[in-house]
């Protein structure tokens, strides 16, 4: 048994323009398939535009209930991943 977490479902949105990688990620949350669980958004790191927008979006969400910042919590993938709380 691994005492890694693991998210409950993810979302790649690297390598999209930032419009188009917020609004498939809008969609996804919004949809309310994943209320309850929790969500990793794969945004890479590059030069933070997605990473920033990702977490300022997921600080004013009524639908996130917290996030984790993927460097902060030893994520695979560090500060290319944020794990949202739906």
């Amino acid at each position: 048994m691994s005492d890694r977490f693991e998210p409950d479902a993810s979302i790649d949105l690297h390598g999209r323009r930032p419009d188009a990688a917020m609004e498939l990620l809008r969609q996804t949350v919004s949809s309310g398939k994943y209320r309850g669980k929790t969500l990793e958004v794969v945004h890479g790191q590059g030069r933070g535009i997605l990473r920033e927008q990702v977490r300022n979006w997921a600080n004013s969400s009524p639908l996130v209930k917290k996030y984790w910042a993927g460097e902060d919590v030893f994520m695979p993938g560090g500060g290319g991943v944020t794990v949202l709380f739906l």
